[in-house]
């Protein structure tokens, strides 16, 4: 899987900066799988070209439209392996919107917390940054750290969430 690394970076170093950034704000999220990483880019011709590159490792994948522009959701067909045992088997890539310019890179990770979100989200309220609003299936609690990389945390995964919404999964022949 190294090869991913070279379409979009170092994700070890990436989620090994976020684990430690969530240790020190006392966030524990042992015991969570990850839902997924997720990474931006500037333009479309950017998008176009990562979401081909990345369909070539992947068993799964769905393109929709997302609040006003395409996103990708890349589910791979083996996991990239991440400190303390965490894997992350899925990527979620959002096309660009000129409302809102990011650079182009890894930006989030997705945790799975399960039912006990509420909970979750009660006990780490006072470090956490906010709630998102995306919908009924998706309102993640997240913390977004100086250095705007963020934690998302979720009941669901990404994937449960887009088979609720009834996007189509497709599978991806080798």
């Amino acid at each position: 899987m190294s090869n991913i690394k070279k379409i979009i970076g170092d994700y070890q170093k990436f989620f090994s900066d976020l684990l430690h950034r969530m240790k020190k704000a006392g966030i524990n999220i042992n015991g969570m799988p990850l839902s997924h990483l997720l990474y931006r880019t500037v333009t479309i011709p950017e998008y176009v070209k990562l979401r081909d590159e990345l369909k070539n490792y992947c068993s799964e994948f769905v393109e929709t439209q997302f609040n006003g522009r395409a996103v990708s959701i890349l589910i791979l067909r083996e996991p990239l392996l991440l400190e303390d045992g965490f894997t992350v088997s899925m990527i979620e890539l959002p096309a660009p919107r000129s409302v809102h310019m990011y650079p182009s890179g890894l930006e989030s990770i997705g945790v799975i917390v399960g039912n006990q979100l509420p909970k979750f989200t009660n006990q780490y309220n006072h470090v956490l940054t906010g709630i998102k609003e995306h919908g009924q299936h998706c309102q993640p609690a997240f913390i977004t750290f100086d250095n705007d990389k963020t934690s998302k945390f979720y009941n669901i995964s990404l994937r449960e969430i887009v088979i609720l919404q009834g996007w189509e999964i497709e599978k991806v022949t080798a």
